[in-house]
């Protein structure tokens, strides 16, 4: 005889069945080890490989920066960004890594020590390159400039100071200079900058992954900015409006007078003089 299986039997093997079916479908979590050896989630293989590095004292530079998370995994680069005019380091830095595991295991190590200071350590996010130049696009309905070491940053923040300016590009190179002009009278931010790198292919990165980005809150605009040459050009179409304008205003006045004639008493008042 078959056994007899009433509704409730049923029912709590249909559920222990599912139960079953979504335990085999979820994959299991991958784990790395840490350098204090817990295990951490590995994380999206796809994710960031970029990690930033805040507080840092002003003693440590490139190399010891690398060798303190080299236990996380393969570094493939250190920057400790310094200022441009005395070379000292500005308290903060970069490290890539060749995975992104490699970034987590960095990133649970929030807190250690380097050189007796806590530094804080967080994910540099990358973002998706074709959405950001297409968000920009429908923004500002421009094309960018021709490429050079330097970038225009337009739209900031009026909170946004050189250092957070510089901690975000900093993220993609090398960071020569960061200027934020200010109004003569108010010496209040003029809501743009300049961004300049030692060399043009970081400049170029730090343009295809920050373009449209937000910045305290507002999404800034990038373009190249070409530099200006000897002759003080450069930079713009309309820098000699000025001193043309000024020149041709000059060539009318002296017409006028011509034409008038208002020059002939004094040239009579000289004539008799000699």
């Amino acid at each position: 005889m078959y056994p007899v299986l009433c509704a409730t039997d049923v029912l709590t093997h249909t559920l222990s069945g599912k139960r079953k079916a979504e335990d085999d479908s979820v994959p299991a979590t991958k784990k790395v080890k840490t350098a204090n050896g817990d295990a951490v989630a590995a994380g999206n293989s796809e994710g960031t490989k970029t990690i930033f590095v805040g507080k840092l004292s002003w003693n440590v530079d490139n190399d010891w920066l690398a060798q303190e998370f080299a236990e996380c995994g393969e570094v493939t680069s250190a920057r400790v960004q310094t200022d441009r005019n005395t070379g000292k380091s500005r308290g903060f830095g970069f490290v890539t890594f060749a995975t992104s595991e490699a970034v987590e295991a960095a990133v649970s190590l929030n807190g250690k020590e380097i050189d007796g200071r806590a530094v804080n350590i967080d994910k540099s996010e990358e973002k998706d390159k074709s959405a950001v130049r297409e968000k920009r696009a429908q923004a500002f309905g421009d094309s960018p400039s021709e490429p050079s070491s330097v970038l225009f940053v337009g739209n900031l923040s009026w909170n946004a100071t050189e250092d957070k300016v510089w901690e975000v590009f900093g993220a993609y190179g090398d960071v020569k200079s960061v200027r934020l002009p200010t109004d003569r009278e108010t010496e209040r931010p003029k809501g743009f900058g300049y961004v300049e790198f030692t060399d043009l292919e970081s400049a170029k990165k730090a343009f295809e992954n920050l373009a449209g980005s937000e910045i305290d809150g507002r999404m800034i605009r990038l373009d190249y900015s070409q530099p200006r040459d000897n002759n003080g050009g450069g930079g713009g179409g309309f820098r000699g409006r000025g001193r043309v304008s000024s020149l041709l205003f000059h060539v009318l006045v002296v017409a006028l007078i011509v034409h008038i004639g208002l020059w002939r008493p004094w040239w009579s008042w000289w004539a008799r003089r000699v």
